[in-house]
């Protein structure tokens, strides 16, 4: 299965929600990705650029995208990206096929 990278940001009304009732959304979470086929791998809360990271494993970019576009949809997200994530083995293996390839940039 492919990792993904979700990193989000919660909407103000999100927020305010949460503050007066603190939630754990990792069950949440995981219970969305185990419909789709997945696994929560870890989910954590940054304040930083973006308000949180949420890592999964999904069988396929449909069934990820499945996931990140249902919690969308509840409106409580207003920014979001999505990235698949590649294993070191596969890093290293996409550079040696790069090494061995050519490509003439635009002049």
């Amino acid at each position: 299965m492919t990792h993904y990278l979700l990193q989000f940001n919660y909407t103000s009304a999100a927020w305010a929600a949460l503050t007066r009732q603190p939630t754990d959304r990792g069950a949440a979470i995981q219970a969305l990705c185990e419909a789709n086929g997945g696994r929560l791998v870890g989910a954590y809360y940054s304040f930083a650029e973006y308000d949180g990271v949420v890592l999964l494993e999904a069988p396929t970019h449909a069934a990820a995208s499945t996931i990140a576009v249902t919690a969308l949809a509840q409106g409580h997200i207003q920014r979001y990206t999505m990235a698949p994530l590649l294993t070191m083995p596969e890093a290293l293996e996409v550079m040696r096929v790069a090494g061995q390839m050519s490509y003439s940039a635009p002049a």
